[in-house]
C-alpha cells in the first residue's frame, strides 16, 4: 500500500510530514530503483519552488543522490515543466520539490524520469526500498551548468511572433519568476508582473491560478493584450482577457483543438480531458468533428490515455494543459503562448471566444474528512453517485483528493436548482459518514 506517494509525488508539510530524514530516503531508493530498471542516470537534476523549506530538502536530496555515486546539478528555482523539458532534452533524471498550489507551509517531491513522471508502480517500488540500507562504493560530485538558458532560448525562438504582446502576469510568487521575464524579454513582449517577489511564504497567497480574481481586477488598469496566471511551480495557466474574464482550461482546450485541427496537428482529432471537465465542453468539441476522451482526475491519468490515443492535446479545467508534440507535462508559459498563437491563427479574440462557450451549471465543494479511504468505500455513497449519474440530465463526481483530508465533490447538470440539489445531498452523506467514524 502507498503510504508516501500521493498522484503528484509525495506531499505534506515541511518538516513535520515531510522531513529531511524522508527526502534523504527518497533520494537514495529513487537512484536505486531508477538504476535497476535502466532509466538513464547521468547528471541528475534538482530544481525547487520559492518556498522556504525548499533548500533543506534540496540539500537531503542532493547529499542522498551523492551518496550513492550519481552526480547532481541543482538548478535552483525552476518551473516544474522546465525542469521535465530539461530531463527529457538530457536524457536524465530530475527531482522536483514543490507542493504545486498548496500553501507556503506543505512542500513535495516528484520524481521525472527522460521528461515523465515516474509510474505508480515505480513509485511503489521506491516506497518498498526506503528503510533498507542502500550503499555505493562511490561517490559523486556536483556539477555547474547553466541549465535555464536552454529552455529561455528555445522557448523564445517558437514564440517570436509573439513579439509586441502586453501581457500582465500573475507569477503566484512562485517558480515563474526564474523564467517568465526571460522569456519574454527575449521574444520582445512588454509585460506587466505582479506577484514576482517571493519571500518563502507568499507563494500562492491570495493570488496565482487558486485566484485568478486578482488579475482579473488588475487587468483592467493595464494596457494589456492577455493576462496570465500560474500557480506555484508554473505548470498550470488561466488566461484572463483585456476586459478581464477569467478563461480555464476547458476553454483552452477548445481554442487550441479547434486551431490544431485546422493547422493538422490535433492528431486522430482526439482531446483528452477529466470527469471535472464541462459536459458543455465535450459538446462544442463534437460540434467540431472532435472526440473527447475523460480520465480521472490528474495529469498523469491524461497523459496515460493520451499516449493511449495517441492524442497530441488534452488537459484539465484547473489549467493544466498538454501538448504532447511539444513537451511531456504541463507547461503554464508554454500553454499561454501556445493560447495566444491559436487565438491568431483563428482570427478570433479571446473575450468573444471565451463568451460563446457557455456552460452547464457546476457546483463543487470540499468535505474535510478523517479518513477519505473509509467515506470514499462507504455504499450509501457509491449508490447515490451512480443512480445520479444513470438519469442523464445530472453528472456526479465525489473523489478523495491526492494531497489533502478532503473529499472532492462536483455536481453538474443543465438545472441549477438541481445541480444545488443533489450537491448539498451528498455533502451532508459524506458529513455523516465522516462523523459515524470518528464517534466509532
Amino acid at each position: 500500500m502507498r503510504k508516501y506517494f500521493g498522484t503528484d509525488g509525495v506531499r505534506g508539510i515541511a518538516n513535520k510530514e515531510l522531513t529531511a530524514e524522508l527526502a534523504f530516503k527518497i533520494g537514495k531508493a529513487a537512484a536505486y530503483v531508477l538504476k535497476e530498471h535502466n532509466h538513464p542516470l547521468n547528471t541528475i537534476l534538482i530544481a525547487r519552488d520559492t518556498r522556504i523549506s525548499g533548500d533543506m530538502l534540496e540539500a537531503a536530496l542532493v547529499s542522498s543522490l551523492l551518496s550513492m555515486g550519481f552526480d547532481v546539478l541543482t538548478c535552483g528555482v525552476m518551473p516544474t515543466p522546465t525542469l521535465a523539458w530539461l530531463t527529457h532534452k538530457e536524457k536524465t533524471v530530475g527531482f522536483m520539490v514543490s507542493a504545486s498550489h498548496n500553501p507556503w507551509e506543505h512542500n513535495g517531491i516528484k520524481i521525472f524520469s527522460n521528461g515523465f513522471k515516474l509510474p505508480d508502480e515505480l513509485e511503489e517500488e521506491i516506497e518498498d526500498h526506503l528503510d533498507d540500507e542502500l550503499k555505493s562504493v562511490e561517490v559523486g560530485k556536483r556539477v555547474e551548468r547553466d541549465v535555464l538558458s536552454e529552455y529561455v532560448e528555445w522557448m523564445a525562438k517558437r514564440y517570436s511572433h509573439l513579439k509586441g504582446y502586453r501581457v500582465s502576469f500573475d507569477l503566484a510568487n512562485g517558480a515563474a519568476v526564474s523564467t517568465v521575464p526571460l522569456v519574454a524579454k527575449e521574444i520582445g513582449m512588454k509585460i506587466n508582473l505582479f506577484n514576482y517577489q517571493p519571500d518563502g511564504k507568499n507563494i500562492n497567497e491570495n493570488c496565482g491560478a487558486l485566484h485568478p480574481e486578482f488579475l482579473s481586477n488588475k487587468i483592467k488598469e493595464t494596457d494589456s493584450d492577455f493576462g496570465v496566471v500560474h500557480d506555484g511551480d508554473a505548470d498550470r495557466c488561466i488566461m484572463i482577457s483585456k476586459k478581464g474574464r477569467i478563461v480555464d482550461g476547458d476553454d483552452m482546450l477548445v481554442i487550441n483543438a479547434r486551431s490544431m485541427k485546422r493547422r493538422g496537428r490535433l492528431k486522430n482529432n482526439t482531446v483528452v480531458g477529466t470527469i471535472m471537465t464541462n459536459l458543455a465542453i465535450e459538446e462544442e468539441l463534437k460540434r467540431n468533428g472532435i472526440e473527447f476522451i475523460r480520465t480521472k482526475v490528474g495529469d498523469r491519468y491524461v497523459l496515460q490515455e493520451m499516449e493511449k490515443r495517441e492524442a497530441m492535446l488534452g488537459g484539465e479545467q484547473s489549467g493544466h494543459i498538454i501538448f504532447l508534440d511539444l513537451a511531456t507535462t504541463g507547461d503554464g508559459l508554454l500553454t499561454a503562448f501556445e493560447t495566444m498563437t491559436a487565438l491568431t491563427n483563428l482570427k478570433e479574440d479571446l473575450d468573444d471566444v471565451s463568451s460563446k462557450l457557455v456552460r452547464y451549471p457546476q457546483k463543487m465543494k470540499n468535505v474535510k474528512v478523517r479518513d477519505k479511504k473509509r467515506v470514499m468505500s462507504d455504499e450509501r455513497i457509491s449508490s447515490l453517485v451512480a443512480n445520479t449519474n444513470s438519469n442523464g440530465n445530472l453528472r456526479l463526481v465525489v473523489r478523495a483528493s491526492g494531497t489533502e483530508p478532503l473529499i472532492r465533490v462536483m455536481a453538474e447538470g443543465k438545472d441549477e436548482g438541481k445541480v444545488d440539489e443533489v450537491l448539498a445531498r451528498v455533502c451532508e452523506l459524506v458529513e455523516e459518514v465522516n462523523s459515524s467514524g470518528e464517534l466509532s
